[in-house]
């Protein structure tokens, strides 16, 4: 296993040209700068002592960068951010069942396996490119008794694994994973699967082209579909090279009824003969077969810029427009400067200015860039768990990121089906989970820390004891609420903010209720925990 070092990421980002100054660009302060980076690098908020070191010493960004990288938690991060383009993590199990595993673990495994192979990528610094090329699979315990998979370890975790019903091996391309997540039967002749290819790996979705239908295609279309296809120009435009590249997928689609989709049969890959016609190609250079369908990917510009554009708006929060190209095309270069590393790349996006950017004097750029950013359920999730310990759970399952649920949609993420793009814009739906997952995280430190049989060192509560009250130990309940917000948020409270007097009152009224400390300081932290910084970054 290798990972890059502070000194092999730094010398690679020299290779890369300087980013252009722009005046017009006001960075956040340092503090912020860095809670920014490590909610996306990490998923969590830094340590105080992090973030007092980049107060002192601001030029030390840098190495915070090349330390996050290495964090396990950003091979995560880059795992949620491919999902925004693969769309594999579901929640659906797809009627698979394995003794021993629950669905949720089931639907798990298979929506990460497209993305395991980009974490064994990163982790191993191997270019980009093997995620159409790799001559391996991934799996862990459970996916490989779904697929029975040969793996290469008896490990617990993820290792390199075959699959043995004869499929030529092209990373992504020949997974299980990918195509019962974009399947084809019938008429669709694996077009649905073509189109998914343009549009995870060239960012190119065939749906989205203006194509013109006249009125006599379209009764052509509902007399003979497929003689409409092959003969009428506007269909062409599109099918010309569809179609051949759905013919590589015909090992995986059902000709006969009986088939089953999640076994490869080599004697079905000249099924195209039967259905279009259209031999393999790729944009109009003959592949004849998923290795090599692979590697004509892998030399195709379009992928490089594809690769570059899921990480920039994955980290960005932005969706490209042609007036992004400058910014967009640096980033590029040093992909490409770094042999296809995905680590260097996002190196460079999180180094650029524009990352960083808190506001904008340009009016047009600022339309265009994020002064602020939303964090996702996975983040929200992993925030509050580091802060208080508390994770929202259901029978085992953690209800905000697991897509089968419905919650993740609901703050604003996505369920890789029906819901296949993010909200970037906070929602009532986002702060109506974040105020019962304060009331209950609140809750849970309250339990812990005020319990007279507590074990171990408090969660948050350090400064306080069951029988401090405001009247009997003022400068303790100030101590406290002002480390509550410096821990929750990242961000010490000002010299004159109102927020301690406000909460220690808080605090008298809850405690009048039912003269319970524990409920009182509940309240304190769940109303720490809606701050607006938890959510906004």
């Amino acid at each position: 296993m290798m990972f890059f070092s502070s000194g092999i990421l730094g010398m690679l980002f020299s290779c890369a040209p300087a980013p252009e100054q722009n005046d017009s660009l006001k960075l956040l302060p340092p503090r912020e700068q860095l809670i920014r980076l490590s909610v996306d690098l990490r998923g969590v908020h830094p340590t105080e002592d992090d973030l007092s070191a980049i107060d002192n010493a601001p030029h030390l960004y840098e190495d915070f960068v090349d330390r996050y990288l290495e964090d396990p938690r950003y091979l995560e991060r880059m795992r949620q951010v491919f999902n925004q383009r693969f769309l594999t993590r579901t929640g659906a199990n797809y009627g698979q069942m394995v003794q021993g595993y629950s669905n949720v673990q089931v639907a798990s495994a298979i929506g990460d396996e497209p993305l395991q192979l980009l974490t064994h990528i990163i982790k191993n610094d191997l270019p980009y490119t093997d995620i159409v090329t790799a001559n391996y699979t991934m799996a862990n315990p459970v996916l490989a008794q779904v697929w029975e998979l040969q793996t290469e370890a008896a490990e617990s975790g993820w290792t390199l694994a075959h699959y043995t019903d004869g499929r030529p091996h092209a990373g992504i391309l020949s997974m299980n994973a990918m195509w019962q997540r974009y399947p084809s039967e019938g008429g669709n002749a694996n077009r649905h699967r073509a189109n998914a290819v343009s549009k995870v790996l060239l960012c190119d979705d065939y749906l989205s082209r203006p194509v013109v239908i006249s009125r006599a295609a379209v009764d052509q279309l509902t007399q003979d579909p497929e003689n409409a296809i092959a003969d009428n120009p506007s269909c062409q435009s599109c099918h010309s090279s569809l179609d051949p590249l759905a013919s590589h997928f015909y090992g995986f689609f059902p000709i006969e009824e009986e088939d089953d989709t999640t076994v490869y049969k080599p004697e079905n890959e000249e099924g195209w003969r039967m259905y279009t016609d259209k031999e393999g190609a790729y944009f109009g250079i003959p592949t004849a077969n998923l290795v090599e369908l692979g590697e004509a990917i892998a030399e195709d510009p379009r992928f490089v810029d594809c690769a570059v554009r899921t990480a920039w708006e994955g980290l960005t929060q932005r969706d490209y427009t042609d007036a992004d190209w400058s910014e967009f095309q640096r980033h590029r270069d040093a992909f490409e400067a770094s042999e296809l590393s995905v680590r260097h790349l996002t190196r460079s996006i999180v180094m650029s200015d524009e990352y960083r950017v808190k506001n904008v004097e340009d009016d047009e750029l600022s339309e265009r860039l994020s002064g602020v950013k939303v964090v996702n359920p996975y983040q929200l999730s992993n925030i509050i768990e580091d802060i208080t310990g508390y994770s929202w759970t259901m029978n085992g399952v953690n209800i905000l990121t697991n897509q089968g649920l419905g919650v993740p949609v609901l703050l604003g993420g996505l369920d890789g089906d029906n819901v296949s793009k993010r909200n970037y814009n906070p929602s009532v739906g986002l702060s109506f989970v974040q105020e019962r997952l304060a009331q209950a995280a609140g809750w849970h430190v309250a339990q812990h820390d005020l319990s007279p049989d507590r074990e171990g060192e408090a969660i948050l509560l350090h400064y306080v004891t069951y029988k401090d009250t405001p009247d009997n130990n003022p400068e303790a309940f100030e101590t406290q609420i002002e480390f509550l917000y410096l821990r929750a948020t990242g961000k010490p409270l000002a010299e004159d903010g109102t927020e301690t007097q406000e909460l220690m009152q808080l605090w008298d009224q809850l405690h009048s209720i039912k003269a319970s400390p524990t409920l009182a300081w509940a309240g304190i932290v769940s109303a720490v925990l809606r701050d607006p910084s938890i959510i906004v970054y």
